[in-house]
């Protein structure tokens, strides 16, 4: 296979791939060996319709990439194209990128915590440097400047590394689509944090109770009447079921769910299905005391 990689503007290079062992490695190599000093890259490819950067600096899970290339390699084209973006990076010692990489991935926290407190200075003539320390600790976002927890790219960064980070991100960026989303894949409890507006968004909604399903509480009172959302809820944790709407409560199938995998969500079900059979005999048989929470009536039932 034929592999061109091309900016936007000029061809870089051509690469003759017989074999996918290394290939990241290849790649890599071979695009760096065109570059002048001081000149990063990021590579850009299409998965499943969606565009995706991957940072030479920044990103060190290759697999999006090894698939991707792994895919055009098995397919009947002989010739392909990869698009890169280049973008100069300052190191104060001169390395070369590849040593500049390495030292990125390797500085010890306490170097890390010591460089943030100069970040503003620092952020000027070292981007890369600010983005690689927050991307690996985030909770350093906190001692960044002001002026840098206004920048966008950082926020991401650190609410992708520490999702409750989201806490003390700007008022404004709270509402931002993309970082609460970012957030709240990370740790669905981040949706606390959220703007009002998009904690009324339902693929966020979505996203945070999928991460963890007690992020439901802060949903809106619109999608915690949502059939999709509270499932999903309360087929992780049943007794989530207190968070939903009361039509939800009445709302067999998902009460049935609750209790399958808590006994306990009784208690939250409506009173109507508290006393439904098949849902209590559901509740008893994962947690036998969930019985308490039925009526006089149906705890007398022998099978119980």
């Amino acid at each position: 296979m034929q592999l061109l990689i091309n900016t936007l503007s000029e061809n870089i290079c051509s690469i003759t791939i017989n074999e996918l062992s290394n290939i990241y490695v290849l790649i890599c190599d071979a695009i760096i060996q065109q570059l002048d000093k001081g000149i990063t890259f990021t590579i850009i490819f299409e998965k499943e319709n969606k565009q995706i950067l991957h940072n030479y600096l920044l990103d060190n899970n290759t697999i999006e990439l090894e698939n991707y290339i792994t895919e055009i390699y098995n397919s009947s084209k002989n010739t392909h194209i990869l698009y890169i973006i280049k973008e100069y990076y300052n190191d104060h010692k001169n390395r070369s990128l590849v040593d500049y990489k390495h030292y990125l991935e390797h500085i010890p926290y306490f170097t890390c915590h010591e460089l943030i407190l100069y970040s503003q200075e620092l952020f000027i003539y070292e981007k890369y440097l600010i983005l690689s320390i927050i991307k690996t600790y985030g909770r350093l976002f906190t001692l960044l400047d002001n002026d840098l927890k206004k920048n966008k790219e950082i926020v991401l960064v650190a609410v992708n590394n520490y999702g409750l980070i989201l806490e003390y991100v700007p008022e404004e960026l709270k509402n931002d689509r993309d970082i609460v989303l970012d957030a709240v894949n990370n740790n669905g409890d981040a949706l606390q944090y959220a703007s009002k507006q998009l904690r009324n968004d339902r693929e966020i909604i979505l996203a945070a109770v999928k991460n963890n399903s007690c992020a439901l509480f802060y949903a809106s009172n619109r999608l915690k009447k949502d059939k999709e959302i509270v499932l999903t809820a309360v087929t992780k944790h049943g007794t989530t079921l207190k968070y939903a709407s009361n039509e939800l409560k009445g709302n067999k199938e998902i009460v049935l769910m609750a209790v399958i995998q808590n006994g306990y969500a009784l208690q939250y079900a409506s009173r109507k299905l508290r006393n439904d059979k098949e849902i209590v005999l559901a509740a008893i048989n994962n947690k036998n005391d969930a019985l308490r929470y039925t009526s006089k009536v149906l705890r007398r039932y022998k099978e119980y």
